[in-house]
C-alpha cells in the first residue's frame, strides 16, 4: 500500500517560521537573534513540548538536511579572500601594526583549540564524555553567521576591528570544520590511506576555481548568455550556484567525508568567482536560504531537542554548565590576543562575539550523536550551549562596542598636498568637513596650512604610525597621486588594513583601473570620465551645478543605515525635514531609485540630496 505523506507538519514548521521574526520584532529590546527564535519554537512543537511535529518526518528530514547543507554553502561565500590577505605593517616598528586580521585570528584559533583539547580531557578522565577528541572540536566551534550581521549593524564590519573578528571568526569555520571531517573519517575508517580523499575535495576545488574563472569569466560567448539568461524564468546564475553546491556535496558523500566541508567549499567557490554584477545572485541566495530552508533546518533542531533525556541524566545536568564556563572560557582567554592591536574594551568584545555558537556546533554534535560517541543528554547539553551562547553574545558585545554610526568625529583623509590634492580639500573643507590632507614633504605642509587646513606628512602607502589614528576614524580617503602604483598602495592600507568603505582614487592609467576597482576603489579617469561629465552638464546643468558648486547651502552626500529602528521601515513614513530628498538607494552592490513604499534595509546605502543643515540632521539621525 502507497505510504500517503502529509504537508502539515511542514506547515506548522513554517507557520512557525513566519510568525518568530514577527514575535520578536515586538520585543527588540530582548535582542534575541531569530535563530533562538526558531530553535525555541522546534522546542515547543517537538519530542520535548506539544508532540505537534514527528522529528523523524522524512519530509521535514531531508527539508532540514538541505538546509543545513545550504547554510554551510552560505558560510563559504561569506569568505573574503582579500581580507584575508590583508595584514598589518611592514616592519614599521608599530606593535599593533604588526598584528593583522590574519595573524590575530591564527593565533587566536591555535589558542583556543589548545584549551578545548584540554578540557575535552578533563571531562574525559572525570566520565563526563565518551570521546574527548569530539568534544574538543565541539567546543572550540563559533559562528560567523551570528558574527557578521551583528557586525554589519553595528557599522563596524570593513573596520580593521570588524575585519579582524571576521577574519578570526571565519578562520576557527573553517578549520573546524575540516578537523571534524578529517575526524570522522578516523572514527569511522580508521587511520588508513582512505583518509587521503579528503584531499580530492581541495583539488576539486582548485580545478574548478581554475575552470569557473577562463569559462565563466574569461570566454565572451559564455558570459554574454549567462546574462542574458540571468533574469526572468532562467535564473541561471542561481542554477549554477546549485549545482556547484551539490557536485561538491555529491563528491562528499562519494568519498566518505561529511557534506559541510564540501558545501562550505562551493560557497567560497561562488565568493571568487562572483563579480561586482553578480551583486544580485547573494542577495537572491540568501532570500532563498534564510526565506525557506534554513529556518527549517533550525526549527527540526529544536523538535529533535531531548529535554527528557537532559533532565533524566545527572551526568549531562552537571555538563551542561561546565560546558557553557568552558565554551566562553575558550573564547575569552584566547581572544585577549587583541590586546596587541586593540584597546582592552575591543578586547573583551572580541572575546564575547566569538563565543557565540550556532549551525556548527549543532552540526558537531549531531554527526557524534549519528557515530555513537555522544549520547542522547549530551547532545541535548550542547544545544543547550548552543542557545545560551547565541544569545548572550551578541547583547554582551553591544554593551562594549559602540556603533560607528555613534562615533562623533567624521573626517575625510586627502592623500597628495599638490595642487589638485589642496583643491579637493578645499571644496570639503567649504562644506564644513573636517578635512585632513597628507603631504610627503615641509613645503607641501606649508601650502595645506596656509590655506588654513589641517596637514600631516606621512607615507600613506604604508603602516605609518602617525597616520593609522586618522584611518581609523576616517569616512573618507581621496587619493590623487598621479603615480597609479603608489596609489594603489594608499588604496589597499586604507581598504583591506583599515577597512574604510569609501575609497575614491584618480587614475590617469587605464591599465591601472581594474586592479583598483577588485578591491572596492571608485577610479577617477579624466580621459575616460569627461566625456560622461559634459553630457551630464548638457542634459542638466542644475543638477550638475548642486553636484560641484560649493558656495551655497546645499549638499550631496551618503549615509548607510545602521540602527534598527530603520529596519523594515518605509520611506514616506521616516521623519524628514521638507527640504531634503533621497535621490538613490545602494543595496547589496545594486544601485536602485527608492519610492516611498521603498523598505530600508540593514546596510542600505542612501544618497541625501538637500540644504546643508538638513543633510547635517540626517547624518546625526543615521
Amino acid at each position: 500500500m502507497e505510504e500517503t505523506r502529509s504537508f502539515a507538519p511542514l506547515l506548522i514548521v513554517f507557520l512557525l517560521a513566519f510568525a518568530v521574526p514577527m514575535v520578536l520584532a515586538r520585543f527588540k529590546k530582548l535582542r534575541l537573534p531569530i535563530v533562538v527564535g526558531e530553535l525555541i519554537a522546534g522546542i515547543i512543537i517537538g519530542r520535548s513540548g506539544f508532540g505537534w511535529v514527528d522529528y523523524h518526518d522524512p519530509v521535514l528530514e531531508l527539508l532540514a538536511e538541505f538546509g543545513f547543507v545550504f547554510l554551510m554553502f552560505l558560510s563559504g561565500m561569506e569568505l573574503n579572500f582579500s581580507d584575508l590577505g590583508s595584514s598589518g605593517g611592514r616592519g614599521d616598528g608599530n606593535k599593533a601594526n604588526r598584528w593583522g586580521p590574519l595573524q590575530l585570528g591564527g593565533l587566536t584559533y591555535i589558542l583556543t583549540l589548545a584549551m578545548a583539547v584540554g578540557i575535552g580531557l578533563a571531562f574525559y578522565k572525570f566520565d563526563l564524555v565518551q570521546n574527548p577528541w569530539i568534544m574538543a572540536l565541539i567546543i572550540s566551534t563559533n559562528s560567523p553567521g551570528v558574527v557578521v550581521p551583528v557586525l554589519k549593524e553595528k557599522g563596524i564590519s570593513t573596520g580593521r576591528y570588524g575585519q579582524s573578528l571576521l577574519v578570526a571568526a571565519l578562520i576557527a569555520d573553517f578549520t573546524t570544520m575540516f578537523l571534524i571531517t578529517v575526524f570522522v573519517a578516523v572514527i569511522s575508517s580508521g587511520l588508513t590511506p582512505d583518509i587521503l580523499l579528503i584531499g580530492v575535495l581541495f583539488l576539486a576545488f582548485f580545478f574548478m576555481y581554475r575552470f569557473g574563472m577562463f569559462f565563466f569569466n574569461r570566454v565572451p560567448v559564455v558570459r554574454r548568455t549567462i546574462e542574458e539568461l540571468s533574469g526572468a524564468t532562467a535564473q541561471i546564475k542561481v542554477r549554477a550556484a546549485f549545482t556547484m553546491m551539490l557536485i561538491f556535496v555529491a563528491l562528499s558523500e562519494v568519498i566518505g567525508t561529511e557534506v559541510i566541508l564540501g558545501a562550505f567549499l562551493a560557497g567560497a567557490i561562488v565568493s571568487l568567482l562572483k563579480r561586482p554584477e553578480d551583486a544580485e545572485l547573494e542577495h537572491q541566495l540568501n532570500a532563498i536560504g534564510f526565506g525557506f530552508f534554513i529556518p527549517i533546518f533550525f526549527v527540526m533542531v529544536g523538535v529533535e531537542f531531548n529535554l527528557g533525556a537532559l533532565l533524566e541524566s545527572p551526568e549531562a545536568l552537571l555538563l551542561a554548565p561546565l560546558l557553557i564556563l568552558a565554551a566562553l572560557a575558550v573564547k575569552f582567554i584566547p581572544s585577549l590576543v587583541f590586546k596587541f592591536a586593540f584597546s582592552w574594551r575591543e578586547t573583551f568584545g572580541a572575546g564575547a562575539i566569538l563565543s557565540a555558537r550556532l549551525s556548527l556546533i549543532i552540526a558537531a554534535a549531531a554527526i557524534g550523536l549519528r557515530l555513537g560517541i555522544i549520547s542522547e543528554p549530551v547532545n541535548a547539553a550542547i544545544v543547550l550551549v548552543a542557545l545560551v551562547t547565541v544569545s548572550i553574545a551578541p547583547v554582551l558585545f553591544s554593551r562594549l562596542i559602540p556603533s560607528k554610526a555613534e562615533e562623533k568625529e567624521k573626517l575625510y583623509i586627502v592623500v597628495g598636498a599638490g595642487e589638485l590634492g589642496n583643491q579637493v580639500a578645499e571644496h570639503l573643507h567649504q562644506h564644513q568637513d573636517h578635512v585632513l590632507v597628507v603631504a610627503q614633504n615641509e613645503e607641501q605642509l606649508a601650502r595645506v596650512e596656509k590655506r588654513g587646513m589641517q596637514g600631516l606628512i606621512a607615507d600613506a602607502d604604508q603602516n605609518d604610525p602617525h597616520l593609522a589614528p586618522y584611518f581609523e576614524k576616517a569616512q573618507a580617503v581621496v587619493c590623487v597621486y598621479s603615480d597609479a602604483e603608489k596609489s594603489l598602495r594608499v588604496c589597499r592600507q586604507a581598504r583591506l588594513v583599515h577597512g574604510i568603505d569609501n575609497v575614491v582614487a584618480r587614475v590617469d592609467e587605464t591599465r591601472m583601473i581594474p586592479a583598483f576597482e577588485k578591491i572596492g576603489v571608485v577610479t577617477m579617469n579624466a580621459a575616460m570620465d569627461q566625456a560622461a561629465l559634459l553630457a551630464m552638464l548638457a542634459r542638466n546643468s542644475s543638477l550638475y551645478n548642486l553636484l560641484t558648486r560649493t558656495d551655497d547651502d546645499k549638499d550631496v552626500c551618503e549615509v548607510v543605515v545602521t540602527r534598527e529602528t530603520y529596519f523594515g521601515k518605509r520611506i514616506r513614513d521616516l521623519d524628514f525635514p521638507e527640504d531634503l530628498l533621497i535621490v538613490a538607494l545602494q543595496r547589496n552592490g545594486e544601485l536602485l531609485i527608492p519610492n516611498g513604499g521603498t523598505q530600508l534595509e540593514m546596510g542600505d546605502k542612501l544618497t541625501l540630496m538637500g540644504n546643508t543643515p538638513c543633510v547635517e540632521r540626517a547624518l546625526a539621525t543615521f
